[in-house]
């Protein structure tokens, strides 16, 4: 291992010093795990070398940058600072990244400690890959590219995620409560005494029949709550495919066309009502039952069911291919076997399509059922083919599910991960700036006073019971900032340092020795 290069400007390490990082150096390339011993304020901390390297680009983390504080006497780095601030700034170093300012400190000088030791701009680092690693969960995860317009990115966004804000919420609460209706309107408008856009006939008591023509189509209340509904679906059908960010990828959306077949019905059936052709009308009724599937896109447990049979397809059509084998082989064996002392059931073979696919699903009906003991024979063996068969594909099915309800687990604590990141990112942004911290500090509020060539530092009463109006402090904790107001305590003893060119007098004092 090199001897690092000394920087260009910087004063040429002692002899001792040279030595001391030649030994270092050796011990490293043996294995030996050696103890640093770091001096601030008259206290001393020990930790591994290592621990240390793990930041080569903050003060104690660099051997060039603390080679110049080493004291080659004592064999320790020596630091003139703020030793309450240091506990919290050396386990930064050995928690890998966790950084909460103590109790007793107030902010501004912990700001200052933290610009002193050199930790901003590996903090800032690390705020930097936490951003990509947002991009990349969101690259993993999928998701269609943002509106690059800074109006169309908000609504595309306000549809697409409920949980981006409060009125996307609200307008999520509201677009479930439209399907519900319709749903519900879709449902009771067929009870024979609501249906009145029908003409309907009865027969009088002479035997004749008499037609009854259908009441104003348009002023029917189901049609209004129904023209409502798709008025919705329609507008919002619209917006979504005008601020999309793939217009292509939009409408091949599954969701997205069963968007569009649960809002042509109602258009169509329109214009049918005044032509009088109730046949079609009645088909278009019937694909309105598709809004049904739109519940899919506000419930991720349906969209997690959609995915679970999309994933085994492959074992579904399998199951369908051992039903489909198995009603062909017990519809024609009943056959053969009922259809001379049972002719009226067991008509023919497709006949015994329904009672084979009845009696393999172990729903059976008994509108169909054999009386030979033969035919009863097939039915046995017919029913326990169908437990089988039905059962084989059950545990893959119900594999794809876990697996997805895990993934969708998962996807929610990195939303919520992301979302803290992010708040937090800007919450940093708009408080401190790493770049400016020089520029937003002020000077030390410390009173320094001259007294028999020493300094005496000390706090004023009215700074320790008030809190402090500079801007936050900066906390990393478990990977994420966070800011914190807390109010600042009372220092339990004052420091009194004095200086000289050969040691360093220490001696600790009482607001009460001051006064």
């Amino acid at each position: 291992m090199a001897v690092p290069a000394i920087a260009a400007g910087a004063r040429r390490p002692s002899r001792i010093a040279r030595e001391w990082m030649a030994a270092a150096i050796q011990a490293t390339d043996k294995g030996e795990e050696r103890i640093v011993v770091i001096n601030v304020g008259g206290k001393r901390f020990e930790t591994y070398e290592h621990t240390l390297n793990k930041y080569p680009n903050t003060l104690l983390g660099s051997q060039e940058r603390r080679q110049s504080y080493y004291d080659p006497i004592k064999k320790e780095f020596f630091f003139e600072r703020h030793r309450s601030s240091f506990t919290a700034i050396l386990y930064y170093y050995q928690s890998g990244g966790i950084l909460e300012k103590p109790l007793n400190v107030p902010e501004h000088i912990f700001l200052e400690e933290i610009e002193f030791f050199q930790l901003t701009d590996v903090m800032q680092m690390q705020n930097e890959e936490e951003e990509k690693e947002i991009e990349q969960l969101k690259e993993e995860e999928g998701k269609i590219e943002l509106p690059h317009n800074k109006v169309m990115k908000l609504i595309w966004v306000t549809f697409e995620d409920p949980n981006s804000s409060y009125f996307a919420k609200g307008l999520a609460i509201f677009a479930l409560f439209v399907i519900l209706l319709s749903i519900a309107v879709f449902c009771v408008e067929t009870l024979p005494s609501l249906d009145d856009s029908m003409p309907t006939t009865s027969i009088s008591p002479n035997g004749s029949t008499i037609t009854h023509p259908a009441k104003n189509f348009n002023t029917n209340i189901f049609f209004i709550l129904n023209a409502v509904c798709t008025a919705w679906f329609t507008f919002e059908y619209v917006l979504r495919f005008l601020v999309s960010p793939n217009k292509i990828e939009f409408l091949k959306s599954t969701l997205n066309i069963l968007d569009l077949l649960s809002i042509l019905p109602f258009y169509i059936t329109v214009i049918l009502a005044r032509t009088g052709d109730f046949g079609v009308l009645r088909v278009m009724r019937v694909i309105r039952v598709a809004r049904v599937f739109k519940l899919t896109r506000h419930s991720r447990g349906l969209y997690i069911l959609g995915k679970t049979l999309h994933a085994s397809m492959n074992e579904l059509l399998m199951l369908f291919l051992f039903l489909l084998m198995g009603v062909i082989l017990f519809a024609s064996a009943a056959y053969y076997a009922e259809f001379q002392e049972n002719p009226k059931m067991f008509r023919s073979i497709p006949h015994g399509f329904w009672w084979a696919v009845v009696t393999m699903t172990t729903v059976g009906y008994g509108d169909l059922y054999p009386i030979t003991f033969a035919g009863k024979i097939v039915g046995t063996m017919c029913a326990l083919s169908g437990v089988l068969a039905i059962a084989l594909p059950v545990p893959v099915i119900v594999s794809n599910f876990e697996y997805y309800y895990k993934e969708e687990m998962l996807r929610k604590e990195r939303e919520a991960a992301k979302k803290k990141k992010l708040e937090d990112a800007e919450a940093i942004e708009n408080s401190v700036s790493f770049k400016s911290l020089n520029q937003l500090m002020p000077k030390s509020p410390f009173l320094e006073r001259k007294e028999d060539n020493r300094s005496i530092h000390s706090t004023p009463d009215s700074m320790t019971r008030r809190r402090d109006p500079r801007p936050p402090v900066v906390h990393k904790k478990n990977g994420a900032m966070k800011m914190s107001h807390e109010p600042i305590r009372e220092f339990d003893e004052l420091e009194l340092v004095g200086e000289s060119s050969l040691s360093h007098e220490r001696r600790h004092l009482t607001p009460e020795t001051l006064l």
